[in-house]
């Protein structure tokens, strides 16, 4: 395996990961213009500039990709610490030890709220960005008052957005609700709207259809891995069954969206007629073929029905969550053992730094330094340099730009050209993330209110040059994250920490079910995943032409965090019932399968595959839940999943690489 050079990985790390943000980036633009031109009517002059900056910051959360419900005290919470930190910045003029208080909570506390999810931790970026600004525009000519008047001011400017979002709240949710069905949605992609959507009420309908939507994208996933081991006229039709399954999906899709309508499905049963006839029995997954197949089948009949009403229950339901309280969430991770709370650390001590001599110089040149660790430390020393070589070198073509800029347009004309730079800034942030960078940088350049624009130029380049340095002693010295991995074991922990989960969660006829010990190793199973993402990402990041080793990889994780999601829907439907069947030769079943796979990872082996007995329960003395039932058979073919791609996995030589990535 050839390791990347300079321009690989910046060709890698450049790669958009969505599309641009256009309708979003209009509606923020309009915003922050109307927001400076209500100041300048209300006669405040010296807080346009603040007013526009925080109007910028309070658009991004509520056009968060989020449903209503949960964009709502966001906002509020934004709201509140954008005026605390503001506050924290006025009384910190009058005391350098105050100043170095105040900036190291919010440096730490901010990045720690990584430890509560992804979501949680860019709102705590988002909001340190708000502290940051504080530092650098607070000054004792404006009084706190005046400050906590141009927060809310453009905050209230900002809720105009609140009006579109309320008025399609009901269609955000149906979009959010289809998503599974579109055959272009990956299975994490899925997972993250899960995760969304969860403690979200929902009508009864739409709440089945996700649910069924879920698993059918499972065997979506499940059914590709399938095709690249079939041949000739067994590849044929199995691909033929898929194309017309996906057909039918999208079409489910569209009609959750929009106005439902009974869907003519003989087609796919033609399909289903025509595997059974023709598939080789000396292929490899002869009975997994049709089993995918019947499965799919089945879950786009459901979807069919629960579309043309045959769904009468009127009942609002939530899809589950892990319930960990936040004293369960601060014992398993508020310690040195989580990445983010090291990175917590590194950072406050970097910001704490950058923003003493800011604090004390109010230089420009100091504040740009600053911004350079600002957006260039990571949790990890890798991606602290993947980030050192996508924004200093994106820096330096902004910074060619705007010379360039400034040689050809006159001084009036430059202030439009800064406008639209930061309209694509918007536009870019964040799926390409080194476009945003150079047209943040272009923009501020341009504007910068001293000094021409070759001299502005190259300071920038300068300053966030020093700050990069300064973020990657700081990662590198100071706690640093384990810089090698062993990719194979990293999935083979995880999927015993899956197995582990399991087995604390399905009661035994020897254990009775215990909520303590199942968030235990829930929250164990997450830091397993969490090192398995940074370590996937490591190995993209360090070598050459392994997309197809990624993919497996990525794939792996994701069946794997689907079946956490599986198991723990499951706990909360075993927690609230007070009487359950003895499923305690499933348990056994489950766990040896993931134990065996573990094994068939670790080592590097295809061993036969375990069998889960599918369950059935028929018994009018004890009642179960309603959905007990097709969440343990759901988490069946989650392991068959698993086990399809382990062997593809293995097969395909991806269990022999990255075992000692440095």
């Amino acid at each position: 395996m050839e390791k990347k050079g300079f321009m690989s990985r910046l060709r890698i790390l450049s790669k958009p990961t969505g599309k641009p943000q256009w309708e979003q980036t209009i509606k923020t633009i309009f915003l922050v213009v109307l927001a400076a031109i209500i100041a300048k009517y209300l006669g405040l002059d010296d807080g346009i500039q603040a007013i526009m900056f925080i109007t910028l910051i309070a658009s991004i959360i509520i056009d968060l990709p989020l449903p209503l419900r949960k964009i709502v005290p966001l906002a509020i919470m934004g709201l509140l610490m954008t005026i605390l930190a503001f506050t924290s910045s006025s009384l910190a003029l009058s005391s350098l030890p105050i100043f170095l208080l105040f900036t190291v909570i919010w440096s730490f506390f901010s990045l720690s709220v990584y430890i509560f999810g992804e979501i949680s931790g860019s709102f705590g970026f988002i909001i340190f960005c708000g502290y940051f600004l504080s530092v650098i525009l607070v000054n004792r000519n404006v009084s706190p008052l005046d400050w906590g008047l141009y927060i809310i001011l453009a905050y209230l400017v900002a809720s105009i957005l609140f009006i579109p979002k309320i008025i399609n709240r009901k269609k955000d949710i149906l979009k959010m609700v289809a998503s599974p069905y579109m055959p272009e949605t990956s299975l994490e992609e899925v997972l993250s709207t899960r995760q969304a959507l969860s403690g979200v009420p929902l009508d009864g309908k739409d709440y089945e259809l996700f649910r069924v939507g879920n698993y059918l994208s499972g065997f979506r996933g499940y059914s590709k891995l399938i095709i690249s081991r079939l041949s000739g006229e067994s590849h044929e039709t199995f691909q033929s069954f898929v194309d017309t399954a996906n057909k039918i999906s999208s079409q489910i899709a569209a009609d959750i969206i929009n106005k439902p309508n009974s869907l003519e499905l003989e087609s796919i049963d033609d399909t289903i007629a025509n595997i059974q006839e023709n598939i080789n029995v000396t292929e490899p997954t002869p009975n997994a073929v049709l089993d995918v197949a019947h499965n799919i089948t089945d879950l786009l009949f459901r979807a069919n029905d629960l579309l043309v009403g045959k769904y009468t229950s009127t009942k609002k339901l939530e899809i589950s969550s892990p319930r960990n309280s936040l004293r369960e969430v601060l014992d398993a991770n508020f310690n040195l053992n989580n990445m983010y709370i090291r990175h917590a650390l590194r950072f406050a001590l970097a910001m704490t730094i950058g923003l003493l001599v800011v604090y004390l110089t109010h230089d420009r040149d100091a504040i740009w330094v600053t911004m350079g660790i600002l957006i260039i430390i990571k949790p990890d020393v890798t991606s602290t340099i993947n980030n050192m070589i996508v924004r200093v070198s994106f820096n330096f073509l902004a910074i060619l730009l705007a010379i360039a800029l400034g040689f050809i347009f006159p001084h009036q004309i430059l202030f439009w050209i800064a406008f639209i730079m930061l309209f694509l800034f918007r536009a870019f942030y964040p799926t390409y993330m080194g476009l945003s960078v150079m047209t943040l940088t272009v923009f501020i350049v341009l504007i910068w209110p001293t000094g021409t624009v070759f001299e502005n130029a190259l300071a920038r380049i300068i300053d966030i040059s020093i700050g990069a340095i300064i973020a990657f002693i700081c990662a590198y010295l100071i706690l640093p994250s384990s810089v090698r991995v062993n990719l194979p074991e990293q999935i083979a922990r995880t999927i015993r920490a899956n197995r582990k989960y399991a087995g604390y969660v399905i009661p035994s006829t020897d254990m009775d079910f215990n909520h303590d010990n199942a968030v235990s190793s829930f929250k164990k199973y997450m830091r397993e995943e969490k090192n398995l993402e940074s370590a996937i990402k490591k190995v993209e990041d360090t070598f050459n032409d392994v997309e197809d080793d990624v993919s497996i990889y990525n794939e792996l994780s994701a069946i794997n965090r689907k079946l956490a999601a599986d198991i723990s829907a499951m706990a909360i439907l075993i927690e609230s019932e007070t009487s359950l069947p003895d499923i305690s030769h499933y348990k056994e079943q489950l766990t040896n399968s993931l134990n065996e796979l573990a094994l068939s990872v670790d080592k590097n082996v295809i061993l036969p595959r375990a069998i889960i007995d599918k369950f059935y329960f028929n018994s009018e003395e004890v009642k179960i839940p309603e959905n007990l039932e097709n969440y343990l058979n759901w988490i069946i073919s989650d392991i068959k999943y698993l086990q399809e791609a382990v062997e593809l996995a293995s097969r395909s030589g991806a269990l022999k690489r990255y075992r000692n990535v440095a």
